[in-house]
Order: structure tokens, then sequence, then C-alpha cells
């Protein structure tokens, strides 16, 4: 048996127990001279063991389902609606099928329709309401219990998304803000001063393109694609200056294709990933294809990886898996294989706020 299961019955029988234990104390203050075992044994005593027993288990399982039914917050009415609806159906049940397990129903020499119909003649309305008032009252407190617990957890849940997101995001952005990238962007755009000096404006244009995109996206949730093809097109041109032939690039993306929304700094991420991880060279150039395909762009390059590499590896890809499964229940394709490598980022339709 599971665990949950095992556990939602010990829960069962121990609190049926208690207040079990509740009645025969009250019982015994009352009738004195009736001895414990008689208490204890006592038809009434054995009916509220199981009474308790089935009702205890029964609104356990209940408020886990309607839980899972209904769980947003602001569904609070309806979970509230639905429980007590079931609490009573199921309260009637109880008592209807343990007061039959103790009658005469299933054994008896006459037919069991008349044993039925002596058995239903036998119950009265004011027993049923009564206990139902009662299985109310508790299930209050049960209830209350139960969902005030789930709405901690949700809390700490959401507190613990929250900073997640805090942390993914400063990742990116310690990531963007890589000094190294600085330092290497800073020598090329040294070199482009003498050979160039036109090269070298276009490429200090840019290089001032991308950093203050770094730092107007950095605390946004998404981005349109749009704006986010635009910054990278600039990541794009300074990769072919200081890369020349080394590096060929393919952008498949027309105009109608620029609608949704994507992660801030998610595709340049990829972008940076795939130029860390392989040999760029005049005679092995690096293929970098871009395109959109089924809601999800596309990074993809031909595999030549670096046989060292410094740092740690695959935190830019983690980066982003986390950030999109706060925001997005859509997963990252990732593919690996002899010849390929490629990344598929879910394109967002919604702004989510």
């Amino acid at each position: 048996m599971k665990g949950p299961y095992l556990k939602s019955i010990i829960r069962a029988i121990l609190s049926s127990l208690a207040l079990s234990m509740y009645f025969v104390l009250v019982a015994k203050l009352e009738y004195k001279d009736t001895s414990w075992r008689a208490i204890i044994l006592h038809p009434s005593m054995q009916k509220g063991i199981l009474y308790g027993f089935f009702l205890f288990l029964g609104n356990d399982y209940l408020a886990k389902w309607v839980s899972a039914k209904y769980p947003q917050a602001k569904d609070l009415g309806r979970k509230m609606v639905l429980f007590f609806t079931c609490n009573i159906t199921l309260t009637i049940m109880v008592i209807f099928t343990v007061n039959a397990f103790f009658s005469s129903l299933f054994h008896g020499n006459k037919s069991f329709m008349v044993r039925f119909h002596d058995f239903v003649s036998q119950q009265h309305v004011a027993y049923y309401f009564q206990t139902v008032i009662i299985a109310l009252f508790i299930s209050i407190v049960f209830f209350g219990f139960h969902f005030y617990k789930r709405f901690r957890d949700y809390q700490i849940k959401e507190t613990q998304q929250e900073k997640e997101q805090i942390t993914a995001q400063f990742e990116s952005l310690k990531n963007q803000l890589d000094p190294h990238f600085l330092f290497n962007s800073l020598n090329v755009l040294n070199g482009l001063i003498d050979e160039s000096p036109k090269k070298a404006s276009m490429f200090t244009t840019d290089l001032s393109k991308i950093y203050r995109y770094v730092l107007e996206q950095k605390d946004k949730s998404l981005v349109s694609l749009q704006d986010e093809l635009a910054f990278s097109k600039a990541y794009l041109n300074l990769l072919s200056l200081r890369f020349e032939e080394g590096i060929q690039i393919d952008l498949q993306i027309n105009t109608e294709q620029h609608i949704g929304f994507i992660l801030p700094l998610s595709l340049q991420l990829l972008i940076e990933n795939v130029i860390k991880h392989n040999v760029i060279s005049l005679k092995k150039p690096l293929l970098l294809t871009i395109y959109r395909k089924n809601d999800y762009l596309y990074v993809e390059n031909n595999l030549q990886k670096k046989k060292a590499l410094h740092g740690r590896s695959g935190i830019g890809l983690r980066n982003i898996q986390e950030r999109y499964a706060i925001l997005s229940n859509r997963p990252v394709h990732i593919q690996e294989t002899d010849i390929l490598f490629s990344v598929g980022l879910p394109i967002i339709n919604e702004v989510v706020s």
C-alpha cells in the first residue's frame, strides 16, 4: 500500500478512536454503574467508531479531490459549495451503510425486500439530521485546517517561484554582462579602428545597442519576438565582424513570423552558447541557423565541439529552462546528434502578467 494512502487510513483510525474515547468518558460519567467493558462494546459505541473512521477518511480524500479540481485560490467559493454538498451526501451514505451493517438486513428468515423495508422504516430523519449537523461542524474545522494548509503551501510555492525567477534573471544578466565578452569585444574594436574605421563605427553602434537592450529588458518576464530578433541582429553583426568568414549566419524568419513573445535575452544566450562551445575557424566555419517552426524559435548549428572548456557547462541552457518552467507549461526542445545541435524556445502568444 502506498505511503499517502496508509497515512490517511492511520489518521482516520486514530481520529475515530480519539473521538470514541471522548464519548466513552462522557457515557461513563453519565452511567456510573455501567462497566467500562459494557460501554466500549455497546453497539452504539461500535457504530460511532465506524462513523468516525469512514467520515474522517472520506473527508480526507474529498478535500484532496476538491483541491485538485479547483486548485486556484480564487475558486474558494466553488470549493466550499462542492465540499459541503459532497460531505452531506457522504455522511448520509455512511450512516445508512453502518446502520445496515448492525441491523438484521443481511440475515434473517424474511425475504430481503421485507427486511429492507423494515430497516428503512426504523431509520429516523431527525437522527440523520442531527448527525449531519455534527458532521458538518467537524467538517468546517477539517475544511478550514486543510485548505489553510493548502493555501500556505501555495504561498510558499509562489514565493519559491518568485525567488527562482529573480535568481534566473540575475544569472541571465550576469551571463550577458560577462566581462570576457566585453573584453573580447573591445579587443575586436581596437583592431578594427586601425583596419577599418567604418567597421569600427558600426561595431561600436551595435555594441551600445546590445548593452542598452540588456539593461532595458532585464526586469521583464517576456519581450516581443520582434524586439528580441532586432537585438539579436545587432549581436550577430558583432559576431560577423569578429569572426568574419569563420561563421555563417542564416536567419530564416520573415516579418510575418515576428508575432509572439519569448524570454528576454534568451535568443542571445543561445547564440552565445553556440559560440562558447564550438570551434570557429576559416577551415571549419560554424553554420548558425535561426528559424521558426510550430510556434517554436529554433537556434541550430553544426556540431564541432571544443575539446576543453573553461567554466561551468550547461548553465545557460538550464537558466532558460528554469525561466520557461515558471512562465509556461511548454518545454524547451533540446536535440543533439553527431553533427547537429538544436534548441527550440516556445513562442508564447500572450503576455504573462
